[in-house]
């Protein structure tokens, strides 16, 4: 539970008046608060209780947030097949057997705040389109932890103009919260701490499961590293905006935001293996796909190796730490990648079984189909 600890340091923090961006998280491992100000204040309440208190309450939310996230991804025709009474067992089991998974598991038991992020995503945008305020909670997501800004641009290639509007307002709260509460600490964050990628971590690690940490793994701190990772993320990036309109514009939501997800795994500085927690509905749409162009049995299959591999947790199985992932040998590099290469061959199949969606430019119009 370091990062809840981490969480609750910033919150106590600004309680007592002190520095937000110097704090250290005390008992030998002093990492320190890299959100931005107004994320601290949200943590004001979990600073201010008993830790046991913030423990339970934290890991029930996270939790309940992966349910969400199961039935915001699962469609209306797999609950055709599911009785009234047994919605609620599919849902616990599913929620049960998601703490298999790598970066759920990660993710709860770090405490960090990924479930809560992605399930705010993703049901803020599958709402129907004149929804109140739909996209104003994407803008407080990144307000809180600025990763899932490159989803505005989901908004922006899918002509989703007042969604973007108040995705920008969202985000622009926050930012407004933060001056008129720590003043000092938000100048600091957007014009310093916000610019020093280090601050959260060792780049090679092999945690970081992004195409800036598999680069660092191979050239360290080579000059053709960085150029590398952005000339990567930009194709990539283009290629998923490209995926992510198709399967909108096919009234494909939950697939079209979970593309878009990868966009933000692969070309963040860092992407943590807990922030794979968007494998959930990425999986769905995978099994989805899969089983409209091919049938049903190698749906099945496909779930079953692509969860089943998120399962296997196969980055931990080689060397890590105290820069031993830059000795890799090819062989223990496939394990090492593992997040990013089963990612990829989900971002193919799901660009492959796109093929024959109807395009409708009047979809961006229609209700979602959860």
């Amino acid at each position: 539970m370091i990062d809840l600890r981490v969480y609750r340091m910033g919150g106590s923090v600004l309680l007592h008046g002190d520095s937000l961006y110097d704090a250290k998280l005390p008992g030998g491992s002093n990492l320190p608060f890299t959100y931005p100000p107004f994320a601290a204040i949200a943590m004001v309440p979990l600073g201010a209780v008993p830790w046991g208190v913030a423990l339970v309450v934290w890991t029930t939310i996270s939790v309940l947030c992966t349910t969400a996230l199961w039935r915001a991804s699962l469609t209306k025709t797999f609950w055709s097949f599911v009785t009234q009474r047994k919605r609620t067992a599919v849902l616990i089991a599913l929620t049960v057997l998601s703490l298999l998974l790598e970066p759920v598991w990660q993710t709860i038991q770090f405490g960090q705040i990924n479930l809560l992020l992605t399930a705010m995503i993703l049901l803020d945008l599958i709402r129907p389109n004149d929804a109140r305020l739909r996209g104003f909670w994407l803008g407080v997501t990144i307000g809180v932890k600025l990763t899932p800004l490159p989803i505005l641009a989901l908004l922006v290639v899918t002509k989703q103009w007042r969604a973007l509007r108040n995705a920008v307002l969202g985000l622009l709260a926050t930012m407004a919260i933060g001056f008129a509460i720590v003043p000092h600490q938000s100048w600091r964050y957007w014009t310093d701490v916000i610019l020093d990628a280090n601050r959260v971590g060792g780049l090679a690690y092999t945690g970081n499961q992004s195409f800036n940490g598999f680069l660092h793994r191979i050239g360290d701190e080579a000059s053709w590293v960085q150029p590398t990772w952005f000339v990567l993320s930009a194709v990539f990036g283009l290629a998923v905006l490209w995926l992510a309109r198709k399967y909108w514009l096919a009234d494909e939501r939950v697939t079209a935001i979970s593309v878009m997800a990868l966009a933000v795994l692969y070309a963040s500085p860092i992407s943590w293996s807990h922030h794979w927690v968007w494998i959930i509905p990425l999986g769905v749409s995978l099994i989805r796909g899969i089983n409209r162009v091919w049938g049903l049995n190698p749906a099945v299959v496909t779930g079953v190796l692509f969860y089943g591999l998120f399962v296997l947790r196969s980055i931990w199985w080689v060397p890590f730490r105290d820069d031993r992932e830059l000795d890799w040998t090819f062989w223990q590099s496939i394990p090492g990648n593992s997040h990013l290469i089963v990612g990829m061959i989900a971002f193919i199949l799901l660009a492959i079984t796109s093929r024959g969606l109807r395009q409708d430019e009047n979809s961006k119009s229609r209700p979602a189909q959860v």
